[in-house]
């Protein structure tokens, strides 16, 4: 089922290059070579670059969260199986390997998930994708910020620049979660060490004060030294 849906989104990003691609060369737009250079290599590309990266995280988070279910839908089962364990008694022995087994799958599917962030990476690619769509159709069909300008040509200018505010701000965004990632990583060591600070510096203080108040008494013993000279 995995390949068909591959096959079919394989499918639909190669018509969609091949209709997006026949409408650029079309001779009614008037854009010159370089013009649709752009379009081609700048717009269209990162249009199906981001259309493919919205399919394999998608997949990829379906196929991590039915591996979660499943898995723990077996784990249940095993459970049920080792409560009856003397009731099927040629069965229960092979029960904790294979309650074992899916544990790791359940655990391993979660954390795999929470690292990668699939369903973060799925909305924004998403979100870049209909952007980009959206701004191309109304250069396109002239209309939006478009429609004040005589021809596709003047407002090439116009569209490229917001192309390049998109595709800007989407490195922006993943640039500042990365900051955000790493910021997060740092406080959380600086909260580990914290501890073994304190007890360090409790330590150190309460040396401090062992080494120090033996002293007190050679103060006293000096101050009545004094006193009996005088």
């Amino acid at each position: 089922m995995s390949q068909v849906g591959s096959h079919h989104s394989a499918s639909f990003r190669t018509g969609l290059n091949e209709d997006l691609g026949a409408i650029i060369e079309s001779k009614e737009l008037g854009l010159s070579n370089l013009q649709k250079g752009y379009l081609r290599l700048r717009w269209l590309e990162q249009v199906v670059r981001t259309e493919r990266e919205l399919t394999r995280s998608t997949r990829r988070q379906r196929i991590l969260r039915m591996a979660t279910v499943v898995g723990s839908i077996t784990l249940l089962m095993l459970v049920s199986l080792n409560l009856a364990g003397e009731k099927l008694a040629g069965v229960a022995r092979y029960v904790p390997f294979f309650s074992i087994f899916f544990s790791l799958v359940v655990c391993s599917s979660v954390a795999v998930e929470h690292f990668f962030n699939y369903e973060e990476r799925s909305r924004k690619a998403e979100r870049l994708v209909e952007r980009l769509k959206t701004e191309g159709w109304r250069f396109l069909q002239m209309s939006g910020a478009y429609q004040s300008y005589a021809n596709h040509s003047e407002a090439f200018a116009t569209f490229a620049n917001q192309v390049e505010s998109l595709t800007q701000s989407q490195v922006e965004v993943y640039s500042l979660d990365m900051v955000r990632g790493r910021k997060v990583e740092a406080q959380a060591s600086a909260e580990e060490e914290s501890p073994k600070k304190s007890e360090q510096l409790s330590q150190r203080e309460s040396g401090h004060l062992i080494e120090t108040s033996p002293s007190v008494p050679n103060v006293v013993t000096r101050h009545l030294n004094q006193h009996r000279i005088q």
